[in-house]
């Protein structure tokens, strides 16, 4: 029989191969349905295969707590999407909650699942990531050089290939970027890190800054190493004296590529009602993309009503929240945890938070790649969103999250 454990090994190697042809089969052959993705009728059995297992778990008494945690929050899910549909007398509340929340569950159990059960899986991240990096950039390249696929953030001479998240795709080229510059000698990831600088140029998100995290804490390790300064020290020089073109050279080249997405921020946060008469707020909110606007709004709604505070709006509820501010595109703050806490409230926050923190290492000894790629995900998650409940950025965060938090892993570094 074939084990649990081979079929993730299996979905996390080519993961970004599945939402690439589903991204085909709706962009080419127009497929909406859920029925007919490719996506649900892999992860859907994968799902159904954790409920099976977990309940013969839980029938002989030996479910982890977070295992345990996983069951209580995917009834929770249940019940909150029930409660609202029973409030709200809509069929949206079941059309469109129930597959978001399979989508979810299936992310915390494949989580729970690799951390507590598949420690081998840990010895396999540079094929996973290797082999996933080939699919998304190609995916990328193919798309920017021949048109095909779809533009990143609806804009023009942009990328993102098949997948259907511009922040998703954003997030994996930048979690890409780290794991190749903080894994390996510069030599043997020159390649791919061009490669990464390229899909970030064709990607055209702002997320290409963040390049700069990695870098820094590359330059700085060892940084008295004889062979690193004798590079080092000639770079900075030459960065001193030319700062002043490399400094235009660079705005210009800013502005060029990312000035639309400014001006389109500053339009979204404009629509929610987000600019102020204050410039500096403005350019705040412009470089959060009208995120920080949302949230209020959000907040502003959860803190005044105790039923959305404790319980939450559920998905629909919060599609439909921002459908009666006029809003149909940006249907969210694009922050994760406080999306999540507009969806289900203290109590499914509270549990979503037990399990993702439990036995979290906040930094791991001898592993600097790793600690700071889950911390760049994190980061993203949290002001940029779309990472813990997609399916597309979030296998790979969970995988990460899983061996940050893996107890074995822990024990043998404090022994």
């Amino acid at each position: 029989m074939l084990k649990i454990s081979t079929i993730i090994k299996y979905y996390l190697i080519w993961f970004l191969l599945i939402d690439a042809i589903s991204g085909y089969t709706r962009i080419y052959l127009g497929i909406t349905n859920p029925l007919f993705n490719i996506g649900y009728w892999i992860r859907g059995p994968i799902l159904a295969l954790f409920v099976i297992y977990y309940l013969i778990q839980f029938k002989k008494g030996e479910l982890f707590f977070d295992e345990l945690l996983s069951i209580i929050l995917f009834l929770y899910f249940i019940t909150n999407m029930l409660i609202n549909y029973k409030i709200g007398l809509n069929n949206r509340y079941i059309y469109e909650n129930f597959p978001y929340i399979l989508r979810l569950q299936f992310l915390i159990f494949l989580f729970v699942y690799i951390k507590n059960r598949s420690k081998e899986l840990f010895d396999l991240k540079e094929k996973i990531i290797f082999s996933n990096f080939i699919i998304f950039s190609i995916s990328i390249i193919i798309g920017y050089f021949f048109g095909f696929g779809l533009e990143s953030y609806r804009f023009e001479g942009t990328s993102k290939g098949m997948f259907q998240g511009g922040n998703s795709a954003s997030v994996l080229n930048l979690i890409f970027f780290s794991f190749f510059v903080l894994n390996y000698k510069f030599r043997k990831s020159i390649v791919a890190v061009i490669i990464c600088f390229f899909n970030g140029f064709i990607i055209a998100s702002k997320s290409i800054f963040g390049f700069i995290i990695p870098i820094a804490f590359l330059t700085t390790r060892n940084f008295t190493h004889k062979n690193k300064l004798f590079f080092l020290a000639p770079l900075f020089t030459i960065l001193i004296i030319v700062r002043t073109p490399i400094i235009e050279a660079i705005n210009n080249s800013y502005q060029k590529r990312f000035g639309i997405n400014i001006q389109k921020s500053m339009k979204a946060a404009e629509k929610v009602g987000g600019l102020s008469k204050n410039q500096t707020l403005n350019l705040a909110t412009s470089v959060t993309f009208r995120r920080s606007a949302s949230l209020i709004n959000q907040m502003e709604k959860s803190f005044s009503d105790k039923f959305i505070l404790i319980i939450g709006s559920s998905f629909t509820g919060q599609n439909i929240f921002w459908e009666k501010r006029g809003e149909f595109w940006f249907k969210n703050a694009s922050m994760d945890i406080f999306d999540f806490f507009f969806k289900y409230g203290i109590i499914g926050t509270f549990l979503l938070l037990l399990i993702l923190l439990n036995n979290f290492r906040f930094y791991q000894t001898g592993d600097l790649g790793n600690s700071v790629t889950l911390y760049l995900f994190m980061l993203y998650a949290f002001f940029g969103g779309h990472v813990i409940d997609s399916v597309t950025a979030g296998s790979l965060f969970y995988y990460f999250l899983a061996q940050n938090n893996n107890k074995l892993l822990s024990n043998n570094e404090k022994q």
